[in-house]
């Protein structure tokens, strides 16, 4: 069985991207993080000690998140896994028949995206440096199982 190690973050669409970050930087105190990288204009992740806050801008989302969304508010909440873990949860959740919309793989984390049975927009994260991975999966293992998984939905 997978290991859910905690809520990695949460993700709200927002109206003006530069007046969220102001406002949770200047009136709430949280950091633009080093962990993530920011996509100005599009996304910034912000430290909320062990998880993380995302804020997107709501207009760009069509275009530049898997989770198209077009109003305010909630857009999706990620789980936190081990690195290790990450290909067994897709083969876990394939074998559930749970929606995947699919994987990625960036040079500091993992995220495969996916749907709970009321299409609540869900993710996995891995960090694989963090988790002391000296050798990151290969892409197409990652490719070839969630676009098997995600062909089940055509």
């Amino acid at each position: 069985m997978i290991k859910i190690q905690g809520i990695d973050h949460v993700a709200f669409n927002v109206r003006n991207l530069d007046k969220s970050v102001e406002f949770y930087t200047k009136v709430i105190g949280l950091k633009i993080t080093t962990r993530e990288p920011s996509k100005p204009g599009v996304e910034y992740f912000l430290d909320c000690g062990p998880s993380l806050l995302g804020i997107i801008q709501a207009k760009d989302l069509s275009h530049n998140h898997p989770f198209a969304h077009e109003g305010l508010g909630a857009n999706h909440f990620s789980f936190r896994v081990h690195a290790h873990d990450f290909v067994p949860m897709i083969k876990h959740l394939e074998a559930n028949g749970v929606r995947i919309e699919y994987a990625k793989k960036r040079p500091k984390s993992w995220s495969l995206y996916f749907y709970d049975l009321d299409g609540n927009k869900l993710e996995a994260t891995a960090w694989p440096v963090e988790d002391g991975l000296a050798e990151q999966l290969r892409v197409k293992e990652i490719y070839d199982s969630t676009t098997k998984a995600w062909r089940k939905y055509d």
